[in-house]
């Protein structure tokens, strides 16, 4: 079985309405790759009304869809070429899993019955459920109810598979497990994937590339280092590069640079956004790992340079691979950074004066009023 076409775009939407209040959809799935949505916003329905809707299971309005360049109406019956697994497609739990698998075929009335027996053997080896094909698939646990669901979607041999939210069930070594054998099939048999999901560890560790959604509407796609480093958006930057965010008014932009100062009177320089300009209210994004602290070794305070924020730590706490320390500026802003285990114990009591800098290509300002 293998499912590689010559097309370098297996998925193209164009302008995709499906969701109430929300901007139409354009999204393109390169061939033979797992391209992840990570819903963030507070509507918790948009996920799966896109899975449903490519299922053709809701009521939506496009200007084109496109598998592997060919036009491709989301209600065709008979062969599809586009799958979906996801809770609006359950196992039937009364009956054994080599059943479930085949249900679409058997639908269809298309292949003769030792054909679909043929497809049937083969799509078990392939997913590794030999030794469950007659078991209910009631009994049967989250991560062998992925790969029955999986196995049923891939039997109609369809060029790509969307997948809704698949691990919300399981452990985090299951998720490991599930995501390493997808990622393992993805490249045996040139499987292109859409994953739907609101882990973004999840998206990160299946994906080639991640598109953020809030409410229905795609912020920004891109791959991590991208989305990390230059967000499209506040959205963006806050809820996948869980950046902190302060406030400040734009004094200069000279060469894309941003000078603004704080409530607390210093001034910090950051990148523009494009629609940012000068005397604008701004919100500084900084991720936690791109800040430096100095703790200073007497008592003083004494701030050497402009940009130089000072600070007073609330607390720190070991994370494994670095330290999360809390702080608070001097009206009174919180903010996180995480840095390598090199500070000594008497660096980290929680009290302690510090300085926090940044460079100003690893932060970003965006207007703080929508324009």
């Amino acid at each position: 079985m293998h499912t590689t076409h010559g097309s370098s775009t297996a998925l193209a939407v164009h302008n995709l309405a499906f969701f109430q209040n929300a901007q139409p959809l354009t999204l393109s799935l390169p061939a033979e790759s797992c391209t992840a949505i990570l819903g963030i916003g507070q509507n918790n329905e948009d996920l799966t009304c896109l899975a449903e809707t490519l299922a053709g299971r809701r009521p939506y309005t496009v200007e084109q869809i496109e598998i592997n360049s060919t036009p491709y109406n989301l209600g065709t019956s008979g062969h599809k070429k586009l799958a979906t697994i996801g809770p609006h497609a359950p196992l039937f739990p009364h009956i054994s899993v080599l059943d479930n698998i085949l249900l679409p075929l058997r639908a269809s009335g298309t292949l003769h019955k030792a054909e679909v027996s043929h497809r049937g053997a083969e799509i078990l080896a392939l997913i590794g459920l030999e030794a469950l094909r007659a078991q209910p698939a009631r009994t049967l646990n989250a991560e062998q109810i992925f790969r029955t669901q999986l196995a049923r979607a891939l039997i109609t041999q369809p060029d790509v598979v969307v997948l809704n939210q698949p691990f919300e069930k399981m452990d985090q070594p299951t998720i490991r497990r599930a995501i390493t054998f997808l990622d393992r099939l993805r490249h045996a048999i040139g499987l292109s994937i859409l994953l739907l999901s609101r882990q973004k560890q999840d998206c990160m560790m299946a994906a080639d590339q991640i598109g953020v959604m809030q409410n229905g509407t795609l912020l920004q796609i891109g791959d991590v280092a991208t989305l990390l480093n230059r967000p499209a958006c506040l959205s963006v930057a806050e809820q996948f590069g869980d950046a902190n965010v302060i406030s400040g008014k734009v004094l200069l932009i000279e060469d894309d640079i941003a000078e603004l100062r704080l409530p607390s009177g210093e001034t910090v320089e950051a990148m523009a956004d494009y629609n940012l300009e000068e005397n604008d209210l701004a919100s500084i994004c900084i991720l936690p790992d791109r800040l430096s602290v100095l703790f200073p070794r007497s008592g003083g305070m004494e701030i050497e340079d402009k940009t130089d924020i000072a600070c007073t730590l609330v607390s720190a706490h070991h994370i494994g691979h670095a330290i999360a320390m809390r702080f608070r500026t001097l009206d009174g802003t919180e903010i996180i950074a995480h840095r390598p285990l090199v500070h000594l114990p008497r660096e980290l009591r929680p009290g302690n004066k510090a300085i926090l800098a940044w460079q100003p290509q690893n932060a970003i300002a965006f207007p703080m009023d929508a324009k």
